[in-house]
């Protein structure tokens, strides 16, 4: 393990009862960090998620204090100083990460849902570690906001399908007649995105994200040394894993391989976040799931496309065989993304039985 302290400014995380547990470590770069708290450790992946849907998530900016959050329209070249204003921030989150907001709206909403998920994961899997009313309340409501983005993200992946693959496929007339309908359901997705935006709920999650970015709410376990804590609760996770594995073997439906997706999505989230202890053994098993992962995607996402044009062949009959003839590219992606899924899982188990001992 490296002995190299965090460069981060000294600050601190409040826990639940109201005691505060001192947060080391906060630095830039991947090595692991030297003798922290599980709590922060926790602080630190949490704030640099905050800071990522903050700065992705179009229109959102802190106010001039806490609670004086404004919805306007994000400037053309947005920086990290935005997020600096914040009063109890100290300006420690802009060390966390130096990433820029993403250019193109579909990397955005992708950075955005990337974000939510990871918070999520870490809030699951390191549950012990948390208030439980309040990190149960926020996993609800980062639910609700990513299955807002999910929409208009699955929408623009067809997009981008259909540009590649459709004018080997269909001639431009057909071609152009489907991507109007494509456009048309993306216009109606961002206009249900943008009125969740508008809402009193959305601003609540941002207030729940300046308080990762602050600090969580833990618990007294919190206090504990991370490279014991960590792992011990990741075990959890693996378990998940296992289960939707043997079930996915018994019967390699679409809906079980993605229930496995998501259980191999939380295990490698935990796994980046105990890489900050446990250093390259935690990190090669995240990048096994990471694999996994992507595979079992683009099998849903094929299933998704697949769905979407079956929808399309329904509603407008002279744009079935169209739809069929785009249908066949997408079963030949989900069948391609089938092959090797079992063979990712066995580099996950080695990787992970290699980390444990």
């Amino acid at each position: 393990m490296s002995s190299r302290t965090g460069k981060g400014p000294a600050t601190s995380t409040p826990v639940a009862d109201g005691t505060v547990t001192p947060l080391v470590g906060l630095a830039d770069g991947d090595d692991p960090l030297s003798e922290p708290t599980a709590g922060a450790v926790l602080h630190r992946v949490l704030a640099r998620s905050a800071r990522t849907f903050l700065l992705n998530d179009a229109g959102i900016v802190p106010g001039a204090g806490r609670g004086d959050l404004r919805t306007v329209p994000a400037p053309e070249e947005p920086s990290a100083g935005h997020l600096a204003d914040h009063p109890s921030s100290g300006g420690a989150i802009v060390t966390l990460d130096g990433a820029p907001r993403r250019s193109t709206e579909m990397e955005r909403i992708r950075q955005s849902r990337v974000a939510c998920r990871r918070i999520r994961s870490n809030l699951r899997t390191f549950r012990l570690l948390f208030d439980p009313v309040w990190s149960t309340s926020l996993r609800a409501e980062l639910s609700w906001y990513a299955d807002c983005l999910g929409e208009l993200r699955d929408l623009h992946v067809l997009h981008d399908t259909l540009v590649s693959n459709g004018p080997l496929i269909v001639d431009g007339d057909e071609l152009r007649t489907i991507m109007a309908i494509v456009d048309r359901s993306i216009d109606a997705a961002e206009s249900q995105v943008d009125h969740a935006r508008e809402s009193d709920r959305y601003s609540r999650l941002i207030g729940q994200m300046l308080l990762l970015w602050d600090g969580p709410l833990l618990t007294g376990k919190a206090g504990k040394p991370a490279e014991t804590m960590l792992p011990e609760l990741l075990t959890r996770s693996w378990r998940d894993v296992r289960g939707a594995a043997r079930t996915a073997r018994k019967s390699h439906d679409d809906g079980n391989l993605h229930q496995l997706r998501i259980r191999i999505k939380s295990f490698r989230y935990g796994c980046e976040t105990a890489a900050l202890v446990e250093g390259g053994p935690a990190r090669k098993t995240a990048r096994a799931a990471e694999r996994l992962q992507r595979r079992l995607g683009d099998l849903h996402d094929a299933g998704l496309a697949l769905g979407w044009l079956d929808t399309l062949a329904d509603g407008h009959p002279d744009l079935a065989a169209t739809a069929d003839r785009l249908a066949i590219v997408e079963r030949a992606l989900a069948a391609r993304a089938r092959k090797g899924w079992k063979d990712d899982l066995k580099e996950v188990d080695r990787r992970w039985r290699r980390w444990q001992g």
